[in-house]
């Protein structure tokens, strides 16, 4: 019997394995995420966690393995056809375009295929004039669905840290992406702030949006994730809801028996 799209998952990985000359940093992942669910990538510092997210992502080719995205295999696709199929991605470093505004930079991902038609002269005028029309729609309700708007026109150097998260997630969404891979949507945050992202993600959950995270603050993975997935050393070692995964004894340890050797050397 073949499932319905409904029932395929948005993302699979499967036996994924990604090395550095000798070094395996991902090492035989296979996950399956669901349409609508949130899932923490949890681990120690080295784990594999943002190997792992670079090879979803395409930035970095798999070693061995395959990349399903709605059951279609896109192993060997480029970042940007994936972008175009739904797949949206955020880093820690954030990584907006400084010197426009707000504004500009989710503009920047509310385009289509035809807008590149669009400067190419290729369009109508009254197609032009379309396709303007409907990105300056999809900016401006972007903008208001993550409470942007009152930024809007500044230069995305001069935003808070935080708003800063917020406008790359905002990029996502202007792209229409299914699935998002947030990179520490969360670290640099203060608690105020970390709630404000949290509510965002919570609301993106509730419209249908899945969602992938790297995330080391556990308040956050407790609050947003429906499922965490332990990472360590490369290799998926647990899977289960946040609060049952972070009970274990024998993973508490790795987790947090690295953080202790990490603060002890600083």
């Amino acid at each position: 019997m073949t499932s319905t799209p409904e029932e395929t998952p948005i993302l699979q990985t499967v036996e994924i394995s990604r090395a550095f000359g000798g070094f395996r940093a991902v090492d035989g992942a296979s996950i399956s995420i669901g349409r609508g669910d949130v899932v923490a990538l949890i681990g120690p510092n080295g784990a594999g966690k943002t190997t792992l997210f670079n090879v979803i992502s395409r930035l970095l080719p798999p070693t061995s393995g395959q990349l399903l995205f709605e059951g279609a295999d896109v192993t060997h696709t480029s970042p940007q056809r994936l972008a175009r199929m739904g797949i949206g991605r955020t880093f820690q470093d954030v990584r907006l375009f400084d010197t426009m505004t707000a504004w500009d930079n989710i503009a920047v991902f509310a385009q289509t295929e035809a807008s590149g038609t669009l400067r190419s002269g290729l369009l109508s005028p009254r197609a032009v004039g379309r396709e303007a029309k409907r990105v300056r729609a999809r900016v401006d309700e972007t903008l208001d669905y993550a409470g942007l708007s009152p930024v809007a026109a500044t230069v995305a150097g001069e935003l808070s840290f935080a708003q800063q998260k917020k406008v790359a997630i905002a990029r996502c969404l202007a792209q229409q992406a299914r699935l998002m891979l947030l990179d520490e949507p969360a670290s640099g945050l203060d608690a105020v702030e970390r709630e404000d992202v949290a509510k965002i993600i919570e609301k993106l959950s509730s419209d249908g949006v899945t969602i992938l995270l790297v995330e080391h603050n556990m308040d956050i993975v407790r609050e947003v994730a429906h499922r965490a997935i332990f990472l360590a050393e490369g290799k998926i070692v647990g899977e289960d809801a946040p609060d049952r995964l972070l009970a274990s004894s024998e993973l508490a340890e790795i987790y947090f028996g690295h953080l202790r050797a990490e603060t002890s050397t600083t």
